[in-house]
This record gives structure tokens, sequence and C-alpha cells, in this order.
């Protein structure tokens, strides 16, 4: 196992014989494998006509196995030089100088690997608006340094289709498919996961982890989170993915629904999970009109986004999303139950956050804020158009704080651009932009 760093081929070519290899630096062969395209083979050996580059096949094998203290094990193999263009050969060129070096590495083994961010793109995002939102997003950080960004891109509809697209992000079918990346990455050795949804990508994350699916093999392919893991099934546990950070960007995803049982499906397999939601968001507004409408005519929603709450409902009632209704994540003290954790904000020199089932307070009422953090930004006004819906790809005080979320996966209140509101939620300590020094 090697990272690469410092190998040439140099004293592998004079092995060889026949081939003359320059001594300076600028021209000697390198091996790299710290490029996440893999293994890479850079500069240029010349052959002593001073031709940079020869025609035929001569192999050199490095088995990574064999190395000893000196390194790996240099192995040539064989050579044949090219007959059949002796017409393009420069005059005074050797049999060495139309040969060409192919590299080959055996049993290569990864020693490091970077986490993998899964973007989950919302409504109305085709496949090229997507990759272009999730590149500057990207562009605008230092994300590129730490993770492998990945578009899980879903048929996202269009205006008039907007029902049918929620209805769409929770088949089974887009499940699946959610599986087939997942496993697809765990083979390349990757096992760190952040998933990052925005608006109605949401629902293909909860229609993914639903907890009422009879098998989620989905949920199965990652380990407990702390306060859910079984310690007796630890060693099971071990090969399995490990879900970092959940944040969801202005998500539209009903409150009971999410309340009942939706924050307990990601919960489950992940301990830092942040929503980002605009209290002023007008595309959020809409879907509420929408799906109240629906709701009123009695039109079933997918089933990941029913619950006890709407189908007690009569007549029309606006449906609230928790990226527009940040406030209300939390339960009543009397639904509280081991297996929802809830929230228990503690000073910062206090140590880390502790998962509580005790119920807080706010006003009146006995409550339990559910434990995630949610990001207010109705107050960040730079980079952000009147539907306040997608900010997120180029307001930098949110990319950073997103940024310093993944790289670092501190909670909201370790993060230093943060302030605490109340219960679970938070703000970004920012000035106004028409606030200017005098």
């Amino acid at each position: 196992q090697t990272d690469g760093e410092g190998i040439t081929i140099g004293e592998c070519c004079r092995k060889l014989g026949g081939t003359d290899v320059v001594d300076e630096p600028t021209t000697a062969l390198q091996i790299t494998a710290d490029d996440p395209r893999g293994v890479q083979v850079g500069g240029h050996v010349y052959a002593p006509t001073g031709l940079p580059f020869t025609k035929r096949l001569k192999q050199i094998v490095i088995n990574v196995t064999a190395a000893g203290e000196d390194g790996p094990d240099y192995k040539p193999l064989g050579r044949s030089a090219d007959k059949e263009n002796d017409t393009d050969t420069a005059p005074g060129a050797t049999a060495a100088s139309n040969q060409l070096l192919r590299l080959e590495v055996n049993n290569w083994a990864k020693i490091k690997t970077r986490d993998a961010l899964i973007f989950l793109p919302g409504f109305n995002s085709w496949l090229k608006h997507s990759a272009e939102t999730l590149g500057q997003m990207v562009a605008m950080t230092k994300l590129s340094r730490h993770v492998y960004p990945v578009l899980f891109s879903w048929p996202g509809g269009q205006i008039p289709s907007y029902r049918h697209a929620s209805f769409i992000s929770a088949t089974e079918t887009n499940r699946r498919h959610f599986l087939q990346m997942l496993r697809g990455l765990q083979q390349e050795g990757i096992q760190n996961i952040h998933i990052v949804t925005h608006s109605l990508g949401v629902q293909t994350l909860m229609g993914a982890f639903d907890v009422d699916r009879s098998s989620n093999n989905v949920s199965d392919c990652f380990r407990s989170a702390p306060a859910f893991a079984d310690t007796s099934s630890s060693a099971a546990e071990l090969g399995k993915l490990v879900c970092r950070t959940i944040t969801m960007l202005n998500p539209d995803f009903p409150v009971p629904a999410f309340r009942e049982h939706g924050f307990k499906s990601i919960r489950r397999v992940c301990r830092c999970i942040t929503v980002v939601g605009d209290k002023n968001d007008q595309a959020l507004w809409w879907s509420g009109v929408i799906n109240g409408a629906c709701n009123a005519l009695k039109c079933d929603p997918p089933t990941v986004l029913d619950s006890v709450a709407r189908r007690q409902e009569t007549g029309f009632n606006f449906q609230q999303p928790i990226g527009r209704d940040i406030e209300s994540l939390y339960i009543d003290g009397g639904l509280s139950d081991d297996s929802v954790a809830t929230f228990e904000h503690k000073p910062k020199d206090s140590g880390a956050h502790d998962v509580s089932l005790h119920s807080t307070k706010k006003n009146s009422g006995n409550i339990a804020w559910l434990d995630l953090d949610v990001i207010d930004t109705t107050g960040l006004d730079t980079n952000v158009n009147d539907l306040r819906h997608a900010a997120f790809s180029v307001n930098s005080i949110l990319l950073r704080d997103i940024e310093e979320l993944v790289v670092t996966g501190k909670r909201a209140r370790d993060r230093t651009t943060l302030l605490h509101k109340g219960g679970n939620v938070y703000e970004h300590c920012h000035a106004p932009s028409f606030v200017k020094p005098e």
C-alpha cells in the first residue's frame, strides 16, 4: 500500500536495457496515486535520437504486494519493436525508440478515499440544470478537496406536473435506483456518505428510508446512529456505510408527516440532520396551496407524505412544508417515546449535543424539540431572488456554512457563524446588506 508520492520508474526503465533515460527530474516518468481518477503517469522517456514519443508496447508490471524495503518490485515483460511502421522511424533511431512503455499495477490497494456527497435535486430541475447547480455549489467552496460530488437525478417533472412529480419521487423504482447507487459507492471502497437534498428531492430521500416498508434495504446499507445502535450487532455493521450528515435545503415535506414518521426514518441512520428553511419561501407557499387543495378534494398523497393529522382534517387546510414552517419541528410531550430522539441545546462550553428524551417548554405547552438543527435563512438578502427558494448555490454565507457542516460534521451550536434563536432553530450571524460603515 502506498500513496504514490515520490515513486519514479527511471531505474525500472534501465533494467529493460536498450532504453536510455534522461536523469533530469523534468523528463523522468513519475507515478502518482493521489488523483481521484486513479494512478497517473506523467513525464517523457527520451530515446537517444531525442524523439519524445515512440510506437509499440513494452510492458512494465509493478507488483505492490512484493514490495520490500527498497519499494515496489518492478518486473519488465515482453517488448516488441514496431515493424509495421518502419517508414515512420527517424534516421538513426534505435529499436528502443520505437517502443512505448505501458504501466500495469498488480494488487494495488487504496489506503484512503474521500467521502461521497450525494445531491438530490428538486422539482422542475432537469439533469443539465441539476449538474450546473451542484457544480456551482462545489466550485464556490472547497468541498471538492474533501468529497466526491455525486448527482442522483430523478424525473423531476415540470410546472404543470407538480403533483405527479411528488408521486414519482417516492416510487419503488426511485428507491431501487437509489439503493443501486449506494451499493456501487460501497463497492468502490467509499464508506462515509453525506446527503444533500433540495426542495422536492427530500421526498425521494424519505421514500428511500421509509420505515413502513416491510424490508428497507436502503436503511440496511447504513450503520445505525448511536442513539439507535444495537451493541450486540455492532460487529455485523462494520462493513456498512456511515451516513455522516443529512442536509435538507428548502425541503418540501409536510410537517405532520415529518413529525410522525419522516424524522424517525432518517434519524435511525444519521445523527447530524439539518433543515435549511426560509419563512418567506414562495415556492413552498405554492406547494402548500396545491397540496392543501388536493387534500380538500380527497386526493390521497403518496404514502410517505400521509399522516394521521392530515386524514383528520376537513375542508381546505394550508399544508405547511418543513422548509417554510421551520419553528414547528417538535412533538407534543405526550407523544414522545423512546423511538424518537429529541433535542436539548447546551451552551458552547458545556460539551456536545445530548440526545435527550426530556421535554422542553415552548410558551405554555409541553413539547419536545426534534433532535436536528434548523437554520433560518429568512434574514439573508444577498444573492437571493424573490422566490427565496434556491440561494444555496450562490449565497456565500450559506455556502460556507454548508461546507463547514460537511467537512467538520459540527452541529449548529458549534459552528461559529450561527446564533441560537430558540429551541432547535439557529440563524446566520451577519449584517444586512443595507448596513454600511459611516
